[in-house]
């Protein structure tokens, strides 16, 4: 009982640090990019990518140590609308990587960097798709939690 919860906790907290990280990254490419705040956003965007991996390593460990064991979860169809979320964030989330990456590399080579409005607006939907994607898990997980989707 007590590992079930250890691994509910985090789980939890990793989901609600890659929450974090999101609205992090949405606030800094509010204004304009500088080569400063190019090289933050990559870095945010390093701990997002290994706050996603912390997330699925305990998930996977939840639905395969957890107390509800696999048999829960392969049926639930709250559980596999959650997986295709979570999919669908990680291949949204592949554009703007990409975009820090490169724009990271402009700023370590001219300190006078500034990425364009096109690209830096190119990022913001991608990011705001993936914060309105993210808004189903806790709807999923809430069903889950119920006995929904059986």
């Amino acid at each position: 009982m007590l590992f079930d919860w250890a691994l509910a906790s985090v789980h939890h907290l990793a989901v609600f640090s890659l929450a974090a990280i999101l609205a992090a990254e949405l606030a800094l490419t509010r204004r304009e990019l500088d080569a400063g705040a190019v090289l933050r956003l990559a870095r945010l965007d390093g701990w997002y990518g290994a706050t996603a991996a912390a997330v699925l390593a305990a998930g996977v460990a939840r639905v395969f140590l957890g107390l509800r064991g696999w048999e829960y979860y392969v049926d639930n169809a709250f559980f596999w609308t959650k997986m295709a979320l979570f999919a669908a964030i990680g291949l949204t989330s592949i554009a703007p990587t990409r975009r820090y990456i490169a724009w990271r590399r402009a700023a370590r080579a001219d300190g006078d960097f500034r990425p364009d409005a096109r690209s830096v607006s190119f990022v913001r939907r991608a990011l705001w798709l993936e914060a309105a994607l993210f808004a189903g898990l806790p709807l999923c997980a809430a069903a889950m939690a119920r006995g929904l989707g059986m």
